[in-house]
């Protein structure tokens, strides 16, 4: 004889497709981003200095959330840092800015401790007087922005 109750069995699936289903369709669209919400890569001269930019404003008035482009302003700085410090201490500092002896920042052009912000405002202000570094890699621009210490 059957009954005309469901059995746990059934009664297991119909919940785990009634799950899935409401899951799903809104599921897909959260790891499916579009590409105006993926994240920015910052490439060029210019993405450095418009994250950098954000940064410096919101130093002004720094009021929670940090935005975005300023935090990616942050990464790339503290990237380009921590990079010359690694080839520093890996490669003896030959053929990055000249020999530095013990301090691998010693031929960046910065005196003292700088805040990301200090930072930030050096890359833009650079941007201001070397427009032609704009179009061209990050990199550039952010060599051209600390590494105009002399002899090195």
């Amino acid at each position: 004889m059957r009954s005309s109750a469901i059995s746990s069995h059934g009664a297991d699936l119909r919940a785990v497709a009634l799950i899935f289903y409401l899951f799903a369709i809104p599921g897909t669209a959260f790891f499916a981003a579009s590409p105006a919400d993926a994240r920015m890569r910052i490439e060029t001269g210019r993405d450095l200095r418009d994250a950098c930019a954000v940064l410096v404003e919101h130093a002004l008035n720094p009021e929670p959330p940090t935005p975005r482009l300023a935090r990616y302003c942050r990464q790339y700085l503290a990237g380009y840092f921590e990079s010359l410090r690694v080839l520093h201490d890996n490669h003896g500092g030959e053929g990055i800015y000249g020999p530095s002896g013990d301090d691998p920042y010693a031929c960046l052009n910065l005196d003292g401790p700088r805040g990301f912000d200090q930072l930030a405002a050096r890359v833009v202000r650079t941007s201001e007087w070397q427009p032609d570094l704009l179009d061209g890699d990050a990199l550039a621009l952010a060599r051209k922005a600390f590494a105009d210490r002399p002899p090195c």
